[in-house]
């Protein structure tokens, strides 16, 4: 197994423990900055906001989850192996959580919504072996297609509303974060074209059976 999944994607150098530490701790950091970064925003006025950052919704796009499983698959994909990358991306949940809530209970004045808290400390935890899977969508062969196929089509479904009678893009900024990923994930035509390609069918899956909404995503 182990074997197969080197030749998908192999761990490039050495990061002493020490390193990995400073590392974590600053992922962690800039979690917890957007955290209370995004539970400013929701707390400042819409009509405060430039013309074209209220069309954007900005304060609302950042109370969704397409931004921050953005940000997880940029933080996974780039670490140097899958084990720093689920490290990396729970510190970076964790910041998060922590900056939010405590934002929140400190400057916003009342506390969070407990059944909310309940579905991100879920994500939380089951984020580092997510982010573990998604370190290989960079790789080469099936199962970096594989992964990178099921990538695109949830930030699809979540861009686009995929009824072919009333199709349309739901989101522009998640529609954004759609084309974000394409690019992160991005290894040659080939390959990103077929993953392109696959996920189309992923999406209307998705769409149709509702696995996004079930699992608190939507």
């Amino acid at each position: 197994m182990l074997k197969y999944l080197n030749k998908t994607r192999k761990p490039v150098g050495k990061m002493s423990v020490q390193k990995q530490i400073v590392t974590a701790v600053l992922v962690l950091l800039f979690g917890f900055a957007m955290g209370v970064f995004a539970k400013f925003l929701d707390c400042v006025p819409r009509n405060e906001f430039p013309v074209f950052l209220q069309w954007l919704d900005i304060s609302n796009f950042f109370g969704r989850f397409a931004v921050w499983m953005f940000i997880a698959v940029v933080i996974a994909v780039f670490s140097k192996s899958p084990l720093k990358a689920g490290i990396n991306v729970f510190s970076f949940f964790i910041g998060m959580l922590f900056g939010y809530y405590l934002y929140t209970r400190i400057f916003a004045g009342f506390y969070p919504d407990i059944s909310y808290l309940v579905i991100w400390l879920i994500f939380t935890v089951i984020s580092p072996f997510a982010a573990f899977v998604c370190w290989y969508a960079r790789g080469r062969g099936a199962l970096a297609v594989g992964i990178s196929s099921v990538l695109i089509a949830v930030f699809c479904d979540l861009a686009f509303h995929l009824n072919i009678s009333d199709f349309h893009i739901t989101y522009w900024t998640e529609f954004i974060m759609w084309l974000a990923v394409i690019g992160v994930l991005y290894k040659n035509i080939r390959q990103t074209g077929l993953s392109f390609l696959i996920s189309v069918p992923v999406a209307f899956a998705l769409e149709y059976t509702n696995l996004l909404g079930y699992a608190g995503i939507f």
